[in-house]
């Protein structure tokens, strides 16, 4: 009896014996059961010794290979031997069972490789942020000298429209009509000013060359028009004359 009860507790101690678990059972309506993960049909009774079996345990690896269920999501099937895994992370090739898997996945190497791994995907994402903050800074640069040069272009339009418009109202044949009148107004507004000029220097002219003559009787030197150049007795005796009268009048 001791030794028929030692033998459970050895294989209770076995490591990773159990790592995926039991099975997942769905029942038939005929009254028997049916493995999910290996499709196995049994009665109710043989479910527990079912889930120890062999067949059972490395169907549940074949199924969680296919479905990519932790920890199986790190091995691969062995193309040459359907009895062997490769693992993704090593390149080791290790038998097909949860004990081997368990080990292994535990083992230093495996873990080694695990934080390689995990800092190779830091340093990676570190770059990738760097590259992304340089990319978005030297978008953010290109779109503001897009927006400079797209105001700067703008700008030089807005010109170019302004000066094709006074070209234009420069070009038109009522601007230049009306440019020509008032030429031809200051024109006529020179000449008649000459004209005028030319009028004032005549008539200044003719009045030099008229003299005026007072009328007949009305001189105030007395001169009655005769010999003006007379002799000096003669004149002489004349205001003599002039003289005396006046002191008789008086």
């Amino acid at each position: 009896m001791a030794t028929s009860e030692e033998k459970p507790t050895k294989n209770n101690i076995k490591e990773g014996s159990n790592l995926l678990g039991s099975p997942t059972f769905k029942q038939l309506d005929n009254g028997r059961f049916k493995c999910v993960e290996t499709g196995h049909e049994l009665p109710a009774h043989a479910q527990d010794s079912y889930s120890q079996s062999k067949r059972c345990r490395i169907g549940l690896i074949d199924f969680s290979l296919a479905h990519k269920k932790p920890p199986l999501n790190m091995f691969k099937q062995d193309p040459l031997n359907s009895s062997k895994l490769i693992c993704k992370l090593t390149d080791d090739t290790i038998n097909k069972s949860e004990e081997h898997i368990w080990k292994h996945i535990n083992g230093k190497r495996f873990f080694n490789k695990l934080e390689q791994m995990e800092a190779g995907k830091l340093s990676s994402s570190g770059d990738v942020e760097e590259k992304g903050e340089k990319q978005g800074k030297a978008g953010l640069k290109k779109e503001e000298n897009g927006a400079e040069k797209k105001k700067k272009k703008q700008k030089k339009m807005k010109e170019t429209k302004k000066e094709e418009i006074v070209s234009e109202m420069r070009d038109s044949p009522g601007l230049k009509r009306k440019e020509n009148g008032a030429e031809k107004k200051k024109e006529k507004q020179k000449k008649m000013k000459e004209t005028k000029k030319e009028e004032i220097v005549s008539d200044s002219d003719l009045e030099g060359l008229e003299f005026w003559m007072p009328p007949a009787g009305e001189r105030w030197d007395f001169d009655d028009g005769g010999d003006r150049w007379g002799s000096d007795s003669e004149s002489g005796d004349q205001h003599d004359e002039d003289g005396e009268k006046g002191e008789t009048s008086i």
